[in-house]
Order: structure tokens, then sequence, then C-alpha cells
């Protein structure tokens, strides 16, 4: 119980301040590079994305998972193949994805024609090979539970980031902004993955003959990988997209990059700000979940009204989170934005798309849970309904609300998603419907609390300036909202710090229904 609890709290602490990190870099390359720039490197960044999906995405979850049902068994030999397997599997894509890129790197004129652009991903190409390892050998860590240190490796990337970044803006070489972001980035990576291989093996891990493990490996990462693959392909459709639908219907092309960069490169940061603490929980639960079960269909479980209850809590917790910072947003997103990012136009899309927060946040959650349980697949056929919405949002909606076309398509991907994947955690009963009765509760609460936020900023700001009387309207806000949160007692976690007894053998057989 006090070992997942300090799991949660060693995550959260280092996710905090990861993401602070990486949300006030984000903010000084905005105001470097621009509105404009910051689209045109949005569009770049969102193509590496799907480079890099492509080369880690699904393998460390499923060596995560293994790793963690191996432990539980002390099958230590396995786990040894099965994380040698995943980093040969890794590298070997990484390479070829280099190599042809490398060598034909006129392919990414097909998708992309800015010359900058190209020049920002090939300058990105050795990170893929970095991360290929880091990823691997970091899933391998994160199944033995070793919280600390992988949270650990991910703050150390994003400060030697900020080193780097530091030192390429301040001398003189002949790189773009944006190319001298993403050779920061390079190089991040590449410190983070010789830090992760030190340290897999002071922690006892070792490489072993993998030839047992490529088939599963491979079979159980492709789901995950074609899932997020298709996600990052989504999100590099949007980047196109968009810019030339706005285009299309009255929007300069330079307009059309800029608001995409405002609402892609400053809002989404502030709207994915309690992502930090839900990944909190899915990165803690995950190899406790899998030391439960494989794969729950499987039918094998231990211990399963603990299992229950974990993942009816973690939903729960992760509704409450989402809505946390509802009322700031939708009161003083402007003024939020303007301090942030000296942009107002940011602020009036965070407070209109603030609501996003929450289809988002249970999305997360639940995907989470149905990748450590074993039902990646059904998961990737959720998402790819809910990408349908979202395609059809921002091909046909720019004619008539421009930029917020992707917000309705985010949302209706994401809450599309979310239902799909809590039928099926419903369907094993291991939850039921009752699970979401939070959003209710916290949208009677958001109401109060959004009203005190505009009460109090429109008076203070008559005799004080925006950032005072922003911060004292954030605090009293969120403060209040805090207090009603435990007037409705919504805030217990005491659910998921049920664990499994280490003597208990019980099985329990699951039967369900194929869906």
């Amino acid at each position: 119980m006090h070992k997942f609890f300090k799991a949660v709290a060693f995550v959260t602490i280092f996710s905090v301040l990861t993401r602070a990190i990486g949300f006030f870099l984000r903010i000084y390359l905005s105001r470097v590079m621009g509105a404009e720039v910051l689209g045109a490197y949005q569009v770049s960044m969102s193509i590496f994305s799907v480079l890099l999906t492509l080369v880690t995405s699904g393998l460390p979850l499923i060596i995560s998972r293994n790793v963690a049902f191996y432990e539980a068994n002390k099958d230590k030999q396995t786990q040894n193949r099965t994380i040698t397997a995943g980093l040969i599997v890794s590298l070997a894509v990484s390479f070829i994805v280099c190599v042809v890129l490398g060598a034909f790197p006129n392919i990414l004129k097909l998708i992309i024609k800015s010359e900058e652009s190209i020049q920002i991903i090939l300058i990105l190409l050795p990170a893929l090979v970095a991360s290929a390892i880091y990823g691997i050998l970091r899933g391998g860590l994160w199944g033995k539970k070793c919280f600390f240190t992988i949270s650990f490796t991910e703050f150390f990337e994003q400060v030697v980031r900020i080193v780097f970044c530091i030192i390429l803006f301040s001398i003189p070489i002949s790189l773009s902004a944006g190319a001298k972001s993403a050779l920061s980035l390079t190089l991040s990576c590449i410190m983070s993955a010789i830090l992760v291989f030190i340290l897999y093996f002071a922690f006892g891990g070792r490489f072993q003959s993998p030839k047992t493990q490529f088939k599963d490996v491979i079979k159980t990462s492709t789901p995950i990988t074609l899932v997020r693959t298709v996600s990052s392909i989504v999100g590099s459709v949007i980047a196109i997209i968009i810019p030339l639908r706005l285009t299309k219907f009255g929007y300069s092309s330079s307009e059309a990059l800029a608001q995409f960069g405002i609402f892609m490169g400053m809002t989404m940061p502030l709207i994915m700000v309690p992502s930090t603490f839900t990944s909190s929980i899915a990165v803690a639960l995950v190899p406790e979940i899998s030391s439960y079960t494989n794969n729950i269909d499987g039918g094998n479980v231990k211990n399963l009204d603990a299992l229950s209850r974990q993942i009816s809590t973690a939903i729960k917790t992760t509704i409450v989170i989402s809505f946390l910072l509802l009322p700031c947003f939708i009161s003083l997103g402007k003024p939020c934005a303007k301090i942030l990012f000296n942009n107002s136009q940011a602020g009036v899309y965070l407070a209109s798309c603030a609501i996003l927060m929450v289809p988002m946040g249970l999305n997360q959650i639940c995907t989470s849970m149905l990748n450590a349980l074993g039902l990646e697949l059904k998961g990737l056929i959720n998402y790819a309904i809910g990408a349908v919405a979202l395609f059809v949002s921002i091909y046909f909606l720019p004619q008539y609300i421009g930029v917020y076309a992707i917000f309705v398509g985010l949302i209706s991907m994401h809450l599309i998603t979310a239902l799909l994947s809590l039928n099926m955690l419903i369907k094993r009963k291991l939850i039921n419907w009752q699970v979401v009765m939070p959003i209710g509760i916290c949208s009677l609460i958001t109401l109060p609390t959004t009203l005190l936020g505009l009460s109090v900023y429109k008076l203070f700001i008559r005799f004080a300036g925006m950032f005072t009387s922003t911060l004292i309207s954030g605090i009293l806000t969120f403060s209040f909202t805090i207090l009603l949160v435990f007037v409705f007692d919504l805030a217990s976690i005491k659910a998921l710090l049920i664990k499994v007894k280490p003597k208990h053998k019980k099985q329990i057989k699951l039967k369900t229904k194929k869906v």
C-alpha cells in the first residue's frame, strides 16, 4: 500500500517538475520563434512524432507489462530475454528509418514543402536511435517498478535540453531557431539514452538470447504501435489539413499557419496540464495491474475485486483531476495566455476549449487500463472509430468555425474512444457506469467556481495589474474548487492502494463475451 502511494508521489513530483521545465521551454521557444514560425515548427514535429512512434511506441509498454508479469512470477530469464528482444526490434526499425530518410530526404518533400522543416527532421534522426535504446530499457525499469529512476531520467532529459537550448541560442551558429531547438532535442535524447543504459545494468538488468520472445513481443506491441502511430498521423494530418482548409476559406497562408501555431503550440500545452497528474497514476498502475494478469481475456486473474477497485478509482480520480483547472481556464484563460505567451488569442481559445481536458483525461486513463490488461487490439479499434469523427471535423468545419474545428474534432474523438473503452471494461465486469458519476458533481462545482474567478478578477483588475489580479483570482478559484472536491468527498484514493497479498494464490476464472 505504502509503496504504491510512494510510487504515485514520486512519479507525480518528477512529472510536475519535468512538465514545468518543458512548459517554460515551450514558452521561451514560442516567444523566440513567433506564431508563424512556431506553426511551421509544429508541422515538422508532427511528422517526427510519427517516426518516433514507429520506433518506440508499443514496445516500451509491452516490455513493462511483460516484465511486471514475469517479475511477479520470479522469472528473471524470460524477463531479460523480453527486454533484449524489444531492444533489437526497436533498434532495427530506427536504423531502417534513419537510413532511408538520410539517403532519400526527398521523400519528405512528398509530405511537406518547407526546406527548413525537412532540415529539422533530418537533424532529429539520431534522436530516433537514441529513443529506441531509451524507450526499451526504460520500459524494463518501469516493469520492475523503479519509478524514481524512470521519473528521474525524464527530468534529466528536460534539464539537459534546457542547457543545450541555452548554449545553442547563445552562440553564433548558422542555424534557424527551429533547427537549434531540434538539435537540442537530439542531444538530450542521446544523453538520456546513455544514462538509462547505465542505470539498467546498475539495477541488475542483463541481456539474454531473445529467440523465444521475438514473436510475442512483436505480436503484442503491434496493436499499440498502430494506435499510437495513427494518433501521430492524426496530428500530422491536422497540421497539414487545417492550414490548407483555412487558406481556402479566406485566411492568408501566414495567418492560417499562425492560428494553427497559436492553438497547437500555446493553447494545447495548457489544456494538457492535467495529463501530468493522470499519467502519473497510469504509470504507477500499469505494472501493478499487469502483475494481476497478463491478458484479462486469457481468464486467470489474481484478486479480481482489488483489480476492479483500482481501475474504478483510477478513472474517478482522473475525472476529478481533469476538472480541477477548468474553472481557472474558463474565467482566466485570456490573461493567463497574455502573461505566459504574450498572446490574447491563445487565451480566447483556452477559455472556449478547456472542457477538452475532461474527455482527454478519461480517454487517457481508459486506454492505459486496456493496454495493461492486454486489450490493446480492441483499443486500436476504439481509436479508429473516434478518429473518423476527428477527420470529418477538421475537413468540413474550418469553413464555418475556423481553428475551432480542431477542438470539435478532438473532443469528439476522445469522447467516443473513452465511451467505447469504458464499455469494454464494463462488459468484463471490472467497472460499472457509476464510475463516471463524478462528472455530474464536478460540472456543478465548475459553475460557482468559474463565477468566483470572473468576479474576483474583475474586482482586482480595477486597481491591480494583470499579473497580480490573475494570480490572486487563480489561487482563490483553485482553492475553492479543491475545497468543494473535499466537501463532496471526491478526493479519496484508497482503492488505488489495494494490492494483491503475496500469499494469495487463488485464481479466478473470468468469463467474458467477445467484443
